[in-house]
C-alpha cells in the first residue's frame, strides 16, 4: 500500500525515487534489496522512504505495479469466456515477450519470475478456476512460455513457435 505522501512528491523527485527503485529491483532479488541502497539513489532520507512506502515490498509491489501498467496487455476479456481462439493468446505472448525484451523494465521482470512472485502475497485471486480447462491451458502455456523467454531471449521465436503448436493442439481436444 503506497502511502499518500508519494503523490504529494515533485515530478522531479518521483523520478528519482522511480529511477532508484529501478535500479534496485532490477540488480536484487526482493530479499536482497536495501532501503539503504535506494535511498542513496534517490537523494532522499530513510525516514522520507518510510512515509512514501510502508516498507521494501511496498516499494516494490508499486514499482511492478507501474511497470505492468507500461507494458503489460490482458488478454481481452471476452475472449476467456468466448469460444478457445489459440491465436489470441499466441499474439499476446508475442506482444508482450516482444515490448519486455526491449524495455527497461527486462530485468525487473525477469527477477520477479526467477524470485519474487512466489514471496509475495497474491493481490487478487487468479482468474484460473473460472475458466474452462482449454483457456486454463492456454493461459498457463503462454505464461510458461514467457518465463522461458524472459530467461533465453535469443530464443524468443523457437518459443513462440513451440507456443503456437501447443495452443494450436488445443483445438482438437473436442
Amino acid at each position: 500500500m503506497v502511502l499518500a505522501n508519494l503523490s504529494k512528491v515533485t515530478d522531479t523527485k518521483l523520478q528519482r525515487i522511480n529511477s532508484a527503485l529501478l535500479k534496485e529491483f532490477s540488480s536484487y532479488p526482493l530479499n536482497q534489496a536495501q532501503v539503504a541502497r535506494i535511498v542513496k539513489s534517490a537523494d532522499i532520507s530513510r525516514g522520507s522512504f518510510y512515509t512514501y512506502f510502508k516498507d521494501l515490498p511496498d516499494a516494490y509491489q508499486y514499482l511492478y505495479h507501474q511497470a505492468m501498467t507500461a507494458i503489460h496487455q490482458p488478454l481481452p476479456t471476452a475472449s476467456l469466456t468466448s469460444n478457445y481462439q489459440p491465436e489470441i493468446y499466441l499474439q499476446t505472448a508475442s506482444d508482450f515477450t516482444g515490448k519486455i525484451v526491449n524495455s527497461r523494465y527486462y530485468n525487473l521482470i525477469k527477477l520477479h519470475i526467477l524470485y519474487n512472485e512466489v514471496i509475495l502475497p497474491q493481490a487478487k485471486p487468479a482468474p484460473a478456476l473460472t475458466l474452462d480447462a482449454r483457456h486454463w491451458s492456454a493461459m498457463t502455456l503462454s505464461h510458461a512460455t514467457i518465463r522461458d523467454i524472459l530467461l533465453q531471449p535469443a530464443k524468443r521465436q523457437a518459443f513462440l513457435d513451440r507456443l503456437a503448436i501447443a495452443l494450436t493442439s488445443l483445438v482438437d481436444q473436442d
